[in-house]
Parts: C-alpha cells; structure tokens; sequence
C-alpha cells in the first residue's frame, strides 16, 4: 500500500486487508515501513490489547519490525517471512526513500489509495485544469513506471497497480465527477487500474484505534452494529483487488456465511 502523498488512508485499507485474508485463514505477515508513525503496527498492537481486554481471540498477522530501516534488512525479513506466510502485507510511508522504493519494487500488486483531490492526482498525472486533457505522468507514476519495468524485475507474473478511490461520498459531488474522469484519463499512460475503496464513515475511524474491523463486531455485538453497507464496501474493495487467495475469493462469495 503505496503513495507519496500521506493521508489518503493507506493503513486502513492496509489493515482491513490484512484482517480479511487472516480472517479467510491464510497466513499473513504485516509490515509498516514508516518508522516515523507505525499506524499499521499501532493498529495491530491495539489489536492484541482488545483481545485481552475483551477475553476474545482476533484473527491476526505475524509482525516484522525493522530495527534498523535500510533496504538489506528488508529484503532478508520479506526473504524470512515469504517461508512460512502466504501473503506479506506492507504500508509504505507517504513519503520518498530508499526503503519506499525496495518496497514497492518487491510487491507483486501496489494498491495507490486516493482521495477525491486534484491534489492527490498530481502524484499520478498533471491534468490541464482548462481542457480537461492528460499533460504528463506525476512523479510517483514515474517511478512507478521505473520500477516495474521488466527489465529490472524478473516477475513471475505482471504487477498489478491498483488505484483505490478512498473516502468517496455516497452521492458524488461535481468535484468527485471530475476527479473520476481525471483518473481515467491518467490509468492507460500510467498503467493502473481504478477499483472502489473506504468511503468515509466513522465506523472506520471509531474502530482503527482499537485494532478492529466491522466484522470483529460479532464476536463484541456491544461495540457497534453490524452495519452491512459498510461491510459490503470492504468486501467490495478485497473483490477487486482480485488477491491470489481461493479462501479469500470464498469468504468474499460467501460473506453471510462468514459473518454467521
């Protein structure tokens, strides 16, 4: 979960994931690479502590941490971790470094979260603000770009660059229309496809701080309501993301199974 520009709600959708593939019984590891804040690491953290508070047991992945963030510490731990886990799960900082890009080159799929900002899209593209037309890729698009290119990474399969679409209204405003037709005029120059994410709802924000999901809430009915819409938007974000997980795909097809 990548993108230069901080506060589009990487660790979140880094986290709902996280949970969901746990909760599908796969074997996760979580990494959070910004060493300066660790939300996905807080959150997982905050995980363990409603577990023992609640007297429940949460689904949840195995941690790395880096004690020392350099680009050789990452590949052995990612190395280490690939043997016993079938997914790795990491949240890149919203900034540049050396580290951000080893990342990103290792991932097999970059999911780029956005909000519904010409700000947010000036790392992916520049639109003409008069014309409506497709200038230039921006700079996260470009490295990006770099770094997928087949000549410098042998991948068993294409990466898959998913732009995600965080923290839309239900009724789209004129600037959401916009910010919409932008995005698909940037996605064939900068090579991503566009999937639906997080919309904003305070659930999300209510729950993050304590480790939990929505679909934790059967376990501790007395935290919140089950909120279908809301559940359904998270298992509309994991279905595109079209992860190699058969339990994934089965809980994603199933979900009342699974909530019941």
């Amino acid at each position: 979960f990548a993108n230069e520009k901080g506060g589009v709600g990487k660790s979140t959708s880094a986290f709902h994931t996280c949970i969901a593939l746990c909760n599908a019984g796969e074997r996760v590891a979580a990494l959070d690479v910004d060493l300066r804040q660790l939300t996905l690491h807080r959150a997982l953290w905050a995980r363990q502590e409603s577990e023992r508070e609640y007297g429940v047991k949460l689904p949840g992945p195995e941690q790395i941490m880096l004690p020392q963030q350099n680009e050789n510490e990452l590949a052995e731990k990612l190395r280490m971790a690939r043997i016993q886990n079938s997914f790795i799960v990491i949240d890149v900082g919203g900034h540049d470094s050396p580290i951000a890009r080893k990342a990103i080159f290792m991932a097999d799929t970059i999911v780029t979260p956005v909000n519904d900002s010409f700000i947010d899209l000036d790392m992916l593209g520049h639109i003409d603000p008069r014309t409506g037309d497709f200038k230039t890729l921006g700079n996260f698009a470009r490295l990006v770009e770099h770094l997928k290119d087949p000549g410098i990474a042998l991948r068993a399969s294409p990466l898959d660059w998913v732009v995600m679409q965080n923290r839309s209204r239900s009724l789209a405003t004129n600037n959401e229309r916009k910010v919409r037709d932008a995005l698909d005029k940037i996605a064939p120059a900068a090579g991503f496809r566009i999937v639906p994410g997080l919309s904003e709802r305070v659930t999300y924000r209510e729950l993050f701080p304590l480790g939990l999901t929505l679909f934790d809430l059967d376990m501790l009915p007395d935290l919140g309501k089950a909120q279908p819409n809301a559940r359904e938007e998270i298992w509309a974000m994991l279905r595109a993301l079209n992860l190699p997980s058969a339990a994934l795909k089965r809980a994603i097809a199933t979900p009342d199974a699974q909530e019941d």
